[in-house]
């Protein structure tokens, strides 16, 4: 084999170790739990628009998320390990901020609901979570959980399937 054909296969193989090494941190980068079971199931979005719309939890997993862990204040709530974009990141793919609202509520469909203030979402990351790390939710908290790490877990709710924007009066 001439110097030529070296030099050749030499950086075939370079090439091949760079995108390889590429698709592995691509792989190990960021949570990408499987949601294809509940990646269709919607979220009513009120107030954060003129007219209500629903968002998907894969058009929710879709946006820049963000992985926390999260220690809830009680033995039930446990450790969690949240994952999906933050409320600020879902008003801001409609254009709006979250200093343009009063309160947001997060209504889930065993009738609990959680009202949320600026004081919140000012002072903690308030995640809208689509998966439990690298796992998918459970059956019981799909279609997303909201997880706010450092508040009190009894603002955690499971089950949110609608997200209620409200301006001031």
């Amino acid at each position: 084999m001439g110097n030529a054909a070296k030099k050749e296969l030499k950086k075939s193989a370079c090439a091949f170790l760079v995108v390889f090494l590429a698709l592995v941190l691509l792989t190990l980068s960021g949570c990408k739990a499987d949601i294809s079971a509940y990646e269709d199931q919607e979220i009513r979005i009120v107030g954060l628009t003129d007219e209500a719309f629903t968002v998907t939890v894969g058009d929710l997993a879709d946006m820049d998320c963000t992985s926390a862990t999260a220690v809830g204040t009680s033995q039930k709530a446990g450790t969690v390990e949240a994952y999906g974009p933050t409320l600020q990141t879902l008003a801001e793919a409609y254009g709006r901020s979250l200093d343009e609202f009063r309160s947001v509520t997060f209504h889930a469909s065993d009738d609990y609901d959680v009202t949320l203030a600026a004081l919140t979402w000012d002072s903690y990351d308030v995640i809208l979570s689509v998966a439990n790390g690298s796992e998918p939710l459970d059956e019981y908290q799909q279609p997303i959980r909201l997880i706010i790490p450092g508040a009190d877990s009894g603002k955690w709710v499971r089950m949110v399937n609608e997200i209620e924007f409200t301006e001031p009066e």
